[in-house]
């Protein structure tokens, strides 16, 4: 039996590991509970029953749990079904959906959304696990199937999660350890300068005492240094007389000494710091199972330290790459200072128009002709300006294979009106409510338009 055994079941319970991209849904069927592990990516594929639920899951504050909370938890399954064509998985309940969309190709693009209606309330969307082997859950069974594969899926998930925090965590450490011992480096060289404060004692000294024989305006005094012996050089201002400049060396040595006591507390904190970092950092490289209860109680312990652990997620849930995140447009501005965003490809037109775009932005594509969305986010209840709107249409043709006309029309409306149809194509998408704008081009409002982009 397939994932329409489900159907009449409540959703009584959502779990997701942000790290691997393992989802399980916990239902109660008239049969009693039935758990459902997807795996939404990078590093868990593929769909399977399963008994087991995430160990390293993440809490209710994660974005993508939040919205099930909000919108599906309680709900009763309406359909589901998994398609083996595509490796997608749709689970309607009533007026709301988890559209889960997989692949066991190379290059991997998964994700899940939950919808509130026609509106998206939150997307998650993953990028290839670079360097990583990905975990593949076994296909979706035909019948009931051995379900302990699918608990095998989740505690693979769960051992390589325990992994990926606790490198998270190492990295985290390391990077505060080179900090600390940098800051300690900084304050020896400091305290290494109270060695000075009985010279510059000694040259005030020095400088009273035998001041009045050095030549008014003198940049240089050679001085006989009666208590250590030898002689000392001093670098004078030639407009100040030699004898009153001794002040000078006076204060400076008292401004060290008060820094003294400051300075060594400073510097033996710092070195305490320092041996506990290091210390929390061998104890978590040397643990030979790291189980959820450690990395919480170590995570802790690095917090009271002031150690900032990146787990990889950001705050919508999509998974960090090593680098900067890419977006998926570039972004221009219009001559009243509205920024207008173009897509970068077939691709990333479907993730801007459906991940970034919001209800109220206006939305444009020239007519006929493949090309670039091109979005105008916009406040709510706020109106686009007719330049503001000639700004985006002509970036709309531009980027376009009506480059080079002279006339172009463009397609505008309201992102509301824009829908990715399910299977459709990269980058196409349905329009409703579709007005159109004759558009001439003007080659001076393109190219301060072209010279508006970020980074230009």
């Amino acid at each position: 039996m397939g994932l329409s055994e489900l159907v009449g079941a409540r959703l009584d319970a959502v779990h997701l590991t942000p790290e691997t991209g393992l989802l399980v849904l916990t239902t109660w069927t008239p049969g009693g509970p039935r758990r459902v592990a997807v795996g939404l990516g990078p590093r868990v594929l593929g769909v399977a029953w399963a008994r087991a639920v995430p160990a390293f899951a993440a809490s209710v504050r994660h974005p993508l749990l939040a919205a099930a909370k909000a919108h599906l938890v309680g709900r009763f399954v309406r359909s589901a079904e998994f398609s083996p064509d595509d490796g997608s998985v749709l689970i309607s309940l009533g007026d709301k959906a988890i559209e889960a969309t997989l692949t066991a190709r190379p290059v991997f693009a998964g994700g899940c959304v939950v919808r509130a209606g026609s509106e998206v309330s939150v997307q998650w969307s993953s990028a290839p696990a670079r360097g990583h082997r990905a975990l593949h859950l076994d296909a979706f069974p035909g019948e009931v199937g051995d379900i302990a594969a699918g608990d095998e899926g989740v505690r693979a998930s769960d051992g390589l999660a325990a992994e990926l925090r606790r490198a998270a965590l190492l990295k985290a450490l390391r990077a505060q350890t080179r900090r600390l011992a940098r800051r300690s480096e900084a304050i020896q060289g400091d305290l290494s300068r109270l060695d000075d404060t009985e010279r510059l004692r000694r040259t005030g000294r020095m400088l009273l005492a035998q001041g009045g024989a050095v030549p008014r305006g003198a940049t240089v005094a050679t001085l006989e240094d009666w208590e250590a012996g030898g002689t000392l050089e001093v670098q004078l201002d030639p407009a100040i007389p030699a004898k009153q400049q001794a002040e000078r060396f006076f204060h400076e040595a008292r401004r060290v000494q008060r820094g003294a006591e400051q300075m060594w507390a400073r510097y033996e904190s710092t070195e305490r710091e320092l041996e506990v970092v290091r210390a929390l950092a061998a104890e978590v490289e040397a643990a030979v199972e790291v189980t959820s209860a450690q990395l919480r109680a170590w995570g802790d312990a690095a917090r009271a330290l002031k150690v900032v652990v990146h787990d990889g997620v950001d705050a919508r849930g999509r998974v960090r790459s090593g680098s900067a995140p890419r977006t998926p447009y570039h972004a221009y501005r219009s001559d009243d200072g509205h920024r207008l965003l173009v897509g970068r490809g077939a691709a990333d037109n479907d993730r801007l128009t459906v991940s970034v775009a919001r209800p109220q932005d206006i939305w444009l594509h020239a007519r006929g002709f493949p090309g670039a969305h091109v979005v105008v986010p916009l406040k709510k209840g706020e109106s686009i300006t007719p330049e503001t709107l000639l700004d985006a249409a002509t970036l709309a043709a531009h980027h376009s294979d009506a480059r080079g006309d002279d006339f172009v029309e463009v397609t505008w409306t309201e992102r509301r009106y824009v829908r990715k149809l399910r299977k459709s194509p990269v980058g196409q998408v349905s329009v409703d409510r579709e007005r159109v704008l004759p558009l001439r081009v003007e080659p001076a409002r393109l190219a301060r338009l072209l010279a508006s982009k970020d980074g230009a």
